[in-house]
């Protein structure tokens, strides 16, 4: 545990303390298998090693891994990438949103409860433990099974302090989910939402940000989304908001036809490659440092008030 005042950062080899996180992709997948992209999966140990060596190469000293349980998820492939590569790595128990997971997955038909302790025993238990858990919304609502996995995921958060990282569909619902999570016990400064930049509006998510909670960008090289440009604005207009403490950035490179270990693009290391060195030029190296290495650290720190 760490000293008094200090955060844990609950990576694939251990805790650490979260100043020790460094320069962070907040958003990504090394393995991941889903039925809502055939053909689309990668599970191959060899190819996530190598491409998670070029985001060490373009500077990342850490990555959060964002598969959930029944999606391709590998514990032990993630902490073999972090052993190989020396990047720290943040994986992530939890459920993705309902479309996910076919009418007939086990999963549905356990109670809340149940689910919680999954998600208590991938936090706490032996072997290579989870630092996040991951829940998902669909577009504009939250559907019976996910209100439920929302509700076992606060119940886990409450016993294991572990952040809440959210996938919000084309950026939608942000400010509702942080109240529904929130209304079950999770502080705001431990909710993470995902995919906000597929909904480019400064207003709608500055007021998200006033509740404390995180706003994370992670469209980067999906130039079928929006340009790079679009993004960059949005950030420029989040700051001048104030919120530049509440920025995230992530790759969320999630299809096998966008690793170019597996032959596809942008590859793992856009972000840190091209991006990150575009956000310096145009909106500064202060503003660089805080979205990378400042507000990950405390993002993705265990909540010591909720175990």
């Amino acid at each position: 545990m760490s000293l008094a005042g200090s955060k844990n950062v609950r990576t694939v080899r251990g805790d650490i303390d979260a100043s020790e996180l460094g320069a962070t992709d907040a958003h990504e997948h090394l393995f991941l298998s889903t039925r809502t992209q055939p053909g689309d999966e990668f599970a191959d140990l060899a190819p996530a090693i190598e491409e998670a060596r070029t985001l060490l190469s373009a500077g990342a000293e850490a990555l959060v891994d964002w598969t959930p349980i029944g999606l391709g998820r590998n514990l032990d492939g993630l902490r073999a990438v972090s052993e190989a590569t020396g990047l720290h790595v943040i994986a992530a128990t939890g459920i993705h949103s309902d479309v996910h997971y076919a009418p007939e997955h086990p999963l549905r038909s356990e109670t809340i409860d149940a689910l919680a302790e999954r998600f208590i025993a991938d936090t706490c238990g032996g072997g290579v433990r989870c630092g996040i858990i991951k829940v998902g919304a669909s577009y504009h609502r939250l559907l019976p099974f996910e209100q439920r996995v929302f509700e076992a995921a606060a119940l886990a958060h409450t016993r294991t302090g572990a952040p809440v990282c959210v996938h919000t569909e084309h950026g939608t619902m942000g400010l509702g989910i942080v109240e529904r999570l929130v209304a079950n016990g999770v502080a705001p400064t431990s909710i993470v939402l995902a995919h906000l930049d597929r909904n480019p509006d400064p207003v709608e998510h500055a007021e998200t940000a006033s509740t404390g909670a995180w706003l994370q960008l992670d469209g980067l090289g999906r130039a079928k989304y929006w340009p790079g440009s679009t993004i960059l604005q949005l950030i420029a207009d989040l700051c001048a908001r104030g919120y530049d403490d509440r920025i995230l950035l992530g790759g969320d490179t999630g299809r096998r036809s966008m690793i170019r270990a597996y032959g596809g693009g942008p590859g793992l290391d856009y972000l840190f490659a091209r991006f990150k060195a575009r956000l310096e030029r145009e909106l500064g190296l202060q503003l660089s440092r805080q979205i990378f290495i400042d507000n990950p650290r405390r993002a993705f720190s265990l909540d010591q008030t909720a175990m």
